[in-house]
C-alpha cells in the first residue's frame, strides 16, 4: 500500500483584475484541511502566490493539483507552470487559461523533440492557433536554435 510522502506546490500565477479574497479565501479553506496552504494575492502585480505543502497520499496531491487547476481556468489571465513535487519527484503542473495551456505543453514538447535533432542550427516558424480555427494573420514566431552536444538554447 502506498505511504504519505513530502508534497509541495509552488509558483505564480497572473490573475484576472476583478479577482476578489474571497475566491482565494475560499480555495485556502478547501484546501487546507488536507496541507499546509499559503496564498497572497497581490492586487497591483494582479498575482498569485502560493505554496501548498504536506505529506500526503498521491490521491490527495491530486486533489490539490486538480483544485488549483480548476481555480486557474476560472480565475488565470494566461498559462503558468507550477512546481510540484511528491516523493521527491519533481514535475510541473501547466495551470491556465485552457488554450494558454495547450500551447506551453505542445512547446514543451517541442522542444524536447528539437534536442534530439543532429543538427546544429536550424530556424523554424511556428504558428499556434485554437484547434479548428482557420489559418489567418501572420506567424506568432520564429524561432532560432543552435545546440551543443550538451545544451539548447531557444
Amino acid at each position: 500500500m502506498e505511504e504519505p510522502a513530502p508534497y509541495s506546490l509552488s509558483g505564480a500565477l497572473s490573475v484576472q483584475d476583478d479577482l476578489d479574497d474571497e475566491q482565494l479565501d475560499r480555495v485556502s479553506r478547501h484546501l487546507s484541511g488536507i496541507a499546509s496552504v499559503y496564498v497572497k494575492h497581490d492586487a497591483v502585480a494582479h498575482t498569485v502566490s502560493l505554496c501548498i505543502s504536506g505529506t500526503l497520499m498521491r490521491d490527495d496531491a491530486r486533489y490539490i493539483e486538480q483544485r488549483i487547476e480548476r481555480f486557474a481556468e476560472e480565475h488565470a489571465r494566461a498559462a503558468s507552470i507550477l512546481l510540484s513535487e511528491w516523493n521527491g519527484v519533481t514535475s510541473e503542473l501547466v495551470v491556465g487559461m485552457n488554450w494558454d495551456a495547450q500551447c506551453l505543453i505542445k512547446l514543451a514538447a517541442i522542444q524536447e523533440q528539437l534536442g534530439k535533432l543532429p543538427e546544429r542550427y536550424f530556424d523554424f516558424l511556428l504558428r499556434l492557433e485554437p484547434a479548428g480555427a482557420p489559418a489567418r494573420g501572420k506567424q506568432f514566431f520564429s524561432v532560432s536554435i543552435e545546440t551543443s552536444d550538451d545544451q539548447q538554447v531557444v
